[in-house]
């Protein structure tokens, strides 16, 4: 009988549905909008509907799937997801399994993109630490081809470790951590403070700023000098809102505001990442998302600052890449997780290959 296993990637924009073949074919692949603001009930409607449309494939082997929020062993969503209204609770795992009549897991979405970068290397890494930068900052660590995923999946939460103590306020109401620094939109919002003159409490990080590019020292407060000829720093006085996309394209153009923005955001992340090389010794570090790929000189920049904040042995034998699946790995990951409640490893990592490339 013919094998068709299925991946979910779900989130507040899109809920995305594959399905592979045993020849690794994609056999499916479509995508319907979230209905996030309408409540669990409604986006479990359109769940239903992905997973009708990818059983036209044939009778599913398996269904991984990738979702916001913390999930425990069951499938039940335990973390707050901020991007889908009255997620936290949903009973994930058994409504989809009864769906498709098939086995399923459910994991956090930033440790099904790490399992995906995973497989994309056929098994030539055995411990692989992934951040994904985007919205947030994501994280995912899989060892010898296993999600560490901690309690509920909450595990290398990395874009929440602190890097600048009393810094600026991340999304999760904490002060200083990376992702107030080095995510997609406080790297645009970072730029605005610091066009603007403002205090963007950069504290230790200020030194990273300070490269030349700039018309004076840094303070002690963290107020930064103005840019002198910087087209971006005109923008941010002007009262214009910025992105990261926006930032690193001044970036490429030599601008001196973004080249301070970006010494800060790589300083912060390059913090966070040593921080995860001390803890959890990988052997390869992946980053993607959005943020890279605007940014793909980051990974080189970053694996550098690393050597000077973790001692040798936690990085002289570790690779720092890119990304090699862009934004499919949720969909991808899902479906190759899926894979693994029905394959062995060997299996697996022969399925991936031939999906994967």
């Amino acid at each position: 009988m013919a094998a068709f296993y299925a991946g979910l990637d779900i989130g507040g924009q899109s809920i995305k549905g594959i399905v592979v073949d045993e020849e690794g074919r994609v056999r499916e692949e479509l995508a319907t909008p979230t209905p996030a603001s309408q409540g669990a009930q409604a986006v479990l409607g359109a769940i239903g509907e992905v997973v009708g449309g990818l059983s036209r494939a044939g009778r599913l082997s398996s269904v991984g799937v990738g979702t916001p929020g913390g999930v425990d062993e069951r499938g039940v969503i335990v973390g707050m997801a901020a991007n889908i209204s009255g997620w936290y609770g949903t009973g994930l795992g058994e409504a989809i399994a009864s769906m498709a009549q098939a086995p399923c897991s459910v994991r956090n979405d930033g440790n099904i993109a790490a399992y995906a970068e995973w497989a994309a290397r056929k098994g030539g890494s055995k411990c692989l630490l992934f951040l994904g930068l985007g919205t947030g900052i994501g994280g995912g660590y899989i060892e010898d081809g296993r999600i560490m995923g901690g309690r509920d999946d909450r595990a290398v939460e990395i874009g929440h470790v602190i890097v600048e103590p009393h810094g600026r306020t991340c999304a999760c109401g904490v002060d200083g951590c990376a992702e107030a620094y080095a995510s997609g939109p406080s790297i645009g919002r970072l730029a605005m403070a610091m066009g603007r003159g403002e205090d963007a409490r950069l504290g230790s990080l200020a030194s990273a700023a300070w490269t030349g590019a700039a018309s004076g020292p840094l303070g002690a407060s963290g107020a930064t000098p103005t840019f002198p000829g910087s087209r971006l720093a005109a923008r941010a006085r002007a009262g214009d809102l910025l992105n990261a996309r926006e930032v690193y394209e001044a970036y490429a153009a030599g601008d001196l505001l973004a080249a301070a923005v970006d010494a800060i955001a790589a300083e912060a992340l390059a913090r966070a990442v040593s921080i995860g090389l001390a803890v959890l010794a990988p052997d390869t570090v992946v980053l993607g998302g959005g943020v890279i790929a605007g940014a793909p000189h980051l990974p080189a920049r970053i694996a550098a600052l690393a050597q000077g904040r973790v001692y040798s042995d936690a990085w002289k034998h570790c690779a720092f890449e890119p990304a090699r699946l862009s934004n499919r790995a949720g969909l991808l990951g899902a479906a190759l997780y899926g894979a693994s409640l029905v394959l062995s490893r060997a299996e697996l990592i022969a399925l991936a290959a031939a999906t994967l490339g």
